[in-house]
């Protein structure tokens, strides 16, 4: 029940549609600020400075489908910086079509070395670098970039961080995780001692394609897409340690999009190979013979729920919608 004078935030309320005298104006969630009744009246006030006021009748649709936390990703993540952190930077992409709200989404940093008040230790010498709060929200198929460092900066769901809170480095072993509010893991990004192999150390560490694909040595592109081309570039080396074995001795498969409805492509299976379609249980469902650079498999028939592609030796997960 609505009271005179109550206050409601748009984040609470998810405010979609309002209708007044017959007229009906629709309003996404991210641009309002705020929703006021007072003397029976509502005030709409716009996150631009704008107020629409004396609406009389107003509707809310609360029936859009809630975060899905799987479709948060690493992008992008830069260890590089001629000058201090300044560009270091880590980049989330939302892969889905419904906003995420970043309250109590974290990213920890394995060579994180601070345990000074509010910051939160975890085992293994890793550390919480970054925690979203109550305000900041990623928008369908956007960016959402920390960047730089503030050593001094509390790790809290209502402090809106910008900035990491230890340093990134690009040469060494790391390992970055990004959790779900609840401490999930959503997603990793593995980077591998250098060896003489891979010496490109003051390289970004991108995921081609944005989201979905595997990470590979680049320029740093924050808030921006990677784009789709890996022509020239060098895979990262994602086993954590020294007995890094060449990406060359078995090319890299991924799949998108991830998850899936109707069509998914596979990308990096040698021409005329075996793709092999498997339940989870590993029973096979069908075969598919690879074309050249990618090939697009129709998954439309299958059930919801995730299966697994077999190329040679390597199994790459995917989910079905």
């Amino acid at each position: 029940m609505l009271i005179a004078g109550q206050l409601l935030t748009a984040q609470e309320w998810k405010l979609i549609t309002l209708k007044a005298d017959g007229a009906e104006a629709s309003y996404a969630v991210t641009n309002v600020q705020q929703i006021v009744f007072e003397n029976d009246l509502m005030t709409v006030e716009l996150k631009s400075g704008n107020n629409i006021a004396g609406i009389s009748r107003v509707s809310f649709d609360l029936g859009f489908p809630e975060a899905d936390y799987s479709k948060l990703k690493l992008n992008e993540v830069n260890g590089y910086s001629a000058s201090g952190d300044t560009d270091k930077f880590y980049e989330l992409i939302n892969i889905g079509d419904v906003e995420i709200p970043l309250a109590g989404v974290t990213i920890e940093y394995d060579g994180a070395s601070d345990t000074g008040a509010g910051f939160p230790p975890v085992g293994g010498g890793q550390g919480v670098t970054w925690m979203g709060c109550v305000s900041q929200t990623i928008a369908p198929g956007g960016f959402f970039v920390i960047q730089d460092r503030n050593s001094s900066q509390v790790i809290d769901i209502n402090t809106c961080a910008t900035k990491m809170k230890t340093g990134l480095t690009a040469a060494r072993n790391l390992i970055i995780t990004l959790k779900d509010p609840s401490g999930n893991i959503i997603d990793q990004c593995k980077r591998a001692q250098d060896t003489d192999e891979y010496t490109l150390t003051n390289k970004s560490y991108s995921r081609i394609p944005d989201g979905t694909g595997p990470f590979y040595f680049t320029e740093a592109t924050p808030n921006a897409t990677n784009g789709v081309s890996t022509a020239g570039l060098t895979l990262v080396p994602q086993s954590a340690g020294t007995d890094v074995k060449s990406p060359k001795a078995e090319p890299a498969i991924f799949v998108f999009p991830n998850p899936v409805k109707n069509y998914l492509t596979v990308s990096g299976a040698a021409k005329n190979a075996k793709i092999n379609v498997l339940e989870s249980n590993g029973t096979l469902l069908q075969t598919v013979i690879s074309k050249d650079k990618s090939t697009d498999i129709d998954v439309s028939s299958l059930q919801q729920g995730m299966y697994l592609l077999q190329i040679g030796n390597q199994v790459v997960k995917f989910i079905k919608q």
